[in-house]
């Protein structure tokens, strides 16, 4: 079965907006939320099967606005039935990987068992080097540089912390970030008989855990953004998580690459999976109702992703387009399916930068021509 998931991109500024500080304004964000609901509830109808948000934060310019990925999951659960709804993802390096371990787990219970986990290391200065100040934790660009080694080695610590609070009753870890627990006295009757390997006989706490622990169990999926780094790729490879790439066309060469290394490496450590466990690919909905409107449309999208993307900090080459008409990307779709073994499908969608109903539009053509026929 071929499922396609939705990566929501937020905006509180239209096309061609001047205006400053639009993720200032309140009213801008409550014109948001109806936006992203009314989507989400027509695109469930339309057959596709999750929806889940990157991470950014004090974006007062209105651009990438996905403040608390989690919020946004439990909004989107209440107003569907069966859609999934996760992150793509939360950045696992400037935060407390306890607090967040248990509040993916909450969401994993209110939404009964729709939420996926999402962890990235995260790639903007201005919030990461804000919120991670007090680890000496900022953005990285993979460049081996001692602040990129430092966020490996966070993000590798507080997943192995998340990891185990998720499947074990309690954990004790003692790190170069986080001790948990650190030294302390706990005398409390109710660890005394209903938890007593959490202190040793002199009374200090020897273990902590979570509550609630995931409804999924041994834990929710798990998903990670790729690009090309293979130390990434063989990191989830071993520890059991999905990748999504959006590499273009022309580098689509550094798939089959990814995947034989990286299936070596889960095999070499005790996971017997295949192409499709291991990586989802992903593209730019950029799809119009007639050659006309698709032109405007990535005009758009063109003009926005050089000026705020492709452009300092990030950098980012734009990557694949499911652009064209329906039969074009039902190709491109298939033709990935088919050589790749890959059977799930993530679409970078903007709400609230287009017109709301040009954006439902784009929506409904690649439901018609591929989600329908697939």
């Amino acid at each position: 079965m071929v499922e396609f998931v939705i990566l929501a991109v937020p905006y509180m500024r239209r096309r061609g907006e001047q205006v400053g500080r639009a993720g200032s304004d309140p009213q801008r964000f409550q014109l948001l939320m109806e936006d992203m609901r009314t989507q989400l509830r027509f695109a469930e109808q339309l057959g596709y099967g999750g929806f889940c948000l990157t991470e950014q934060h004090l974006q007062v310019e209105g651009i990438e606005t996905t403040t608390n990925p989690l919020f946004w999951n439990m909004y989107i659960a209440q107003h569907t039935e069966k859609m999934r709804v996760g992150q793509l993802g939360m950045n696992l390096t400037a935060v407390n990987p306890i607090q967040l371990a248990e509040n993916l787990a909450m969401l994993d219970h209110f939404t009964q068992g729709r939420m996926f986990a999402g962890f990235s290391r995260g790639n903007t200065a201005r919030w990461t080097g804000t919120f991670g100040q007090h680890l000496g934790i900022t953005s990285t660009e993979s460049d081996k540089s001692e602040a990129d080694l430092r966020n490996r080695r966070a993000f590798t610590e507080n997943w192995q912390l998340v990891k185990a609070l998720w499947t074990q009753e309690t954990v004790s870890l003692q790190g170069e970030f986080w001790q948990v627990p650190p030294a302390m006295d706990w005398s409390f009757n109710p660890t005394r008989d209903w938890s007593p390997d959490s202190v040793d006989a002199d009374g200090k706490l020897r273990a902590i855990g979570i509550v609630p622990r995931p409804l999924q169990q041994p834990m929710p999926p798990v998903y990670a953004p790729f690009s090309y780094s293979m130390e990434t790729a063989k990191f989830w490879a071993r520890e059991g998580g999905k990748m999504m790439s959006m590499v273009s066309e022309e580098k689509e060469e550094f798939i089959p690459i990814t995947l034989e290394v990286c299936l070596q490496e889960a095999h070499d450590h005790g996971r017997r999976i295949a192409a499709d466990d291991l990586l989802a690919l992903g593209g730019h909905l950029v799809m119009g109702r007639n050659p006309a409107e698709t032109r405007d449309l990535y005009n758009g999208f063109e003009e926005l992703f050089n000026f705020a993307y492709n452009a300092p900090p990030y950098q980012v080459p734009m990557g694949r387009l499911w652009t064209g008409s329906q039969q074009q990307v039902l190709d491109h779709v298939s033709r990935l399916r088919d050589s790749y073994g890959i059977s799930e499908f993530f679409l970078w969608h903007h709400v609230g930068y287009f017109e709301q109903e040009q954006e439902m539009a784009m929506l409904n053509e690649f439901a018609e021509g591929v989600i329908a026929k697939l």
